[in-house]
């Protein structure tokens, strides 16, 4: 029997803060709104929005030393900034503890930080979804909003993808070579 989204919500509460179990609310409703005008099933995107910070306010010491107890690949990067490790870490401690969880919602919970360079349908809502939640505001958000249900899926993530990271090269922030994976397999059109 797998997890539902009543019981997936019941866990986060426990976990996170009143305003982390608020985003993960958000993206959840997100994640089911974006996920229906592509045909993607609502459900598993819903439970993946509520899942997708399980670890998001894990403190960065505890999430390298999890990672590295997972047999996870630690990056540079990920040192210099470990909460990158949230999404990765998530996927695996997930996939430990509710053993009905299907494997696209795991697989949207890992990619959501940095994204992976075949990105499934699921993986793709679930990030727009983190990216345009009602409480984002940041620049082009409203463009990215509007565009929902219009733009192909997969152009729709080329271009939230690409708002992040314009937001991580603004701030003059590290790039985790999974980004540029990513982001080479967007621009070359090999992102599914």
């Amino acid at each position: 029997m797998g997890l539902t989204f009543e019981q997936a919500h019941a866990e986060v509460a426990k976990r996170l803060s009143a305003e982390g179990l608020g985003h993960s609310e958000r993206v959840a409703a997100t994640a089911g709104r974006v996920a229906a005008l592509y045909g993607v099933d609502v459900e598993q995107a819903r439970l993946a929005g509520v899942l997708h910070d399980w670890h998001r306010e894990t403190p960065a010491e505890e999430l390298v030393a999890r990672a590295r107890r997972l047999g996870l690949d630690v990056t540079d990067v990920d040192e210099a900034v470990p909460y990158l490790l949230h999404g990765p870490v998530a996927e695996a401690d997930l996939e430990i503890q509710f053993s009905g969880l299907s494997d696209a919602v795991l697989t949207a919970v890992g990619a959501h930080t940095y994204g992976m360079p075949e990105m499934p349908e699921l993986a793709m809502v679930l990030y727009i979804a983190d990216v345009i939640e009602p409480a984002r505001h940041q620049d082009g958000v409203d463009m990215l909003r509007s565009s929902v249900g219009v733009r192909p899926l997969e152009d729709l993530f080329g271009e939230a993808y690409a708002a992040s990271l314009h937001h991580l090269i603004d701030r003059r922030r590290r790039v985790h070579p999974q980004t540029v994976a990513t982001w080479n397999a967007i621009v070359s059109g090999s992102s599914r």
